[in-house]
């Protein structure tokens, strides 16, 4: 041990027990891939995975993680022995991440807890707008389940280690650098326990309290609905975030972080997750994730305009990566628990990119490729792709509102169908910008000095083999020659051609 690579992945993780939540997400099944196929010795993953009246647990892993693309190199290696390496090293535990024991029966959770060398939890409601009740529940409350799971045990040093997926953002309103360590609230409003903890106790009261204030006072469920996305929004600012998921994520830190008397537990923290960089296979995707919400908006010629800092860093990293980064974390764990860390998995520091030039380069992609993939595009994209200040976004879309308001009136007397383009137009732009507009236009820049430090422990191979860091991949090419293709081919896969007429284009090779 003494020379300075102390630490190796695949040893390690060799014959131990892993719980697994969030599979079926983007990351989570990141994660189950990379395990499965780099380290074919690891004893048993647990996969915890909610079963509905439609589809058993079972059925859901099979068809929506196993039957993924994202596993078809895995599947060619194993040709017809997959099915069975599968069934030999994944067992699905059907539960539900919020019940208590997460709805299992006390034999089953002792069973398995009694088990476990390793939790991973990527389970989290990513949606921005999410009500307040379901955010607190999904991604702060439910942390409660994971301690449990550690803690069961019982004995001090048998208590098992816990990566948890926490996010970059949970920084806040927060400027400047930002290094890998607990993020103050940047509203001082909430009580400071220690030098890193915070009275989030008080807090999950007050909230709860208004929920239920919220749930007596309406009786219809859209009226609650929408009142709970409102108290989400409110609350998240007050408190000094800019939205419910990054404030629950943040609280959800601090749950863990107290709840494992601050051992046993990595936070990692990723930037925006986007498609892969090489691994299994280059530009694989799934759903459209924040900057890909651009990229659409702009394809289809709905939007022309969008709130951000052209010098601002748009924060992206490859989703390969930061499963590499879970793994890395989890070979630490596994060698030594004691105390907390948190790492962040992004490419500020190694390898910023400013928002221009992320624009500029996919424009330049678009009218270069729109003719291969045309899934994205219905034609040459014909407009060019401003940022404008957040504050001129809204002075610009309040008088678009109004100007299209008065020419959809004049022209519906004269049964014009364009103006109304005009409006959907305005109303996307603006919903996109309503949930997009704080990543675009951050006001900090993320430190990943300790994620690389920890890299630099493991020997040259394996760091190639689990790299993290985003000085390893070229933004041009990333972006214009794997993700562009990437998302036409996964994320549009069952989308059909938005050309007329068209005779599909053979996939151009993607850059391997």
């Amino acid at each position: 041990m003494a020379h300075q690579h102390s630490l190796n992945v695949i040893s390690s993780l060799e014959n131990q027990q892993v719980f697994i939540t969030g599979a079926s997400g983007f990351l989570g099944k990141a994660i189950v891939e990379k395990i499965l196929r780099e380290v074919p010795g690891i004893g048993r993953i647990y996969l915890l995975i909610r079963g509905s009246k439609q589809q058993s647990a079972q059925q859901r892993a099979v068809e929506g993680v196993f039957g993924s693309s994202l596993f078809d190199v895995l599947r060619s290696e194993h040709g017809e022995r997959f099915e069975s390496f599968i069934s030999e090293k994944v067992q699905i535990v059907e539960g539900e991440l919020t019940q208590p024991m997460f709805g299992l029966d006390s034999p089953t959770f002792a069973g398995i807890a009694s088990q476990l060398n390793l939790i991973i939890n990527s389970a989290a409601s990513v949606n921005f707008r999410e009500a307040m009740d379901q955010a607190l529940e999904i991604n702060t409350l439910c942390l409660n389940n994971i301690v449990a799971l550690a803690n069961y045990k019982s004995a001090p040093q048998s208590v098992t280690p816990v990566v948890q997926v926490s996010t970059c953002y949970v920084n806040g309103h927060n400027s400047g650098v930002m290094r890998e360590k607990v993020a103050a609230p940047a509203s001082g409003l909430i009580e400071a326990i220690d030098h890193d903890t915070y009275a989030i106790d008080t807090v999950i009261a007050k909230l709860q309290q208004k929920i239920e204030g919220i749930r007596t006072r309406f009786t219809s469920i859209v009226k609650q609905d929408q009142k709970l996305i409102e108290l989400g929004i409110t609350q998240s600012r007050h408190y000094g975030w800019n939205d419910t998921y990054t404030f629950t994520k943040w609280m959800g830190e601090q749950l863990l972080i107290q709840g494992l008397g601050k051992n046993n537990l990595t936070l990692l923290r990723p930037s925006i997750i986007e498609s892969t960089i090489s691994s299994p296979v280059p530009g694989w995707v799934e759903g459209v994730k924040v900057a890909d919400a651009l990229i659409y908006a702009y394809a289809k010629g709905r939007v022309s305009i969008f709130p951000g800092d052209d010098n601002g860093l748009l924060d992206v990293i490859p989703v390969d990566l930061v499963a590499n980064a879970a793994l890395l974390s989890g070979a630490e764990l596994l060698t030594k628990s004691e105390g907390y860390r948190i790492y962040q998995c992004c490419s500020g520091s190694s390898n910023p990119i400013r928002l221009k030039q992320f624009i500029d380069y996919m424009q330049q992609a678009s009218l270069e490729q729109y003719e291969s993939l045309p899934k994205l595009f219905a034609g040459k994209p014909n407009e060019t792709f401003k940022t404008v200040s957040p504050k001129k976004f809204g002075l610009y879309m309040r008088a678009l509102t109004t100007y299209t308001w008065v020419k959809t009136s004049v022209s519906r007397l004269f049964g014009s169908k364009s103006a109304d383009k005009q409006l959907l137009k305005a109303q996307t732009t603006a919903s996109l910008a309503m949930i997009f507009g704080f990543y675009t236009a951050a006001k900090y820049r993320f430190d990943s000095a300790k994620l690389e430090q920890l890299s630099a422990k493991f020997s040259q191979e394996e760091q190639r083999k689990f790299e993290i860091l985003a000085s390893s991949f070229t933004w041009k090419s990333y972006l214009q020659d794997i993700h562009l293709p990437g998302l036409h081919k996964y994320a549009l896969a069952h989308k059909k051609s938005l050309v007329k007429n068209q005779v599909p284009v053979q996939e151009k090779k993607q850059a391997a």
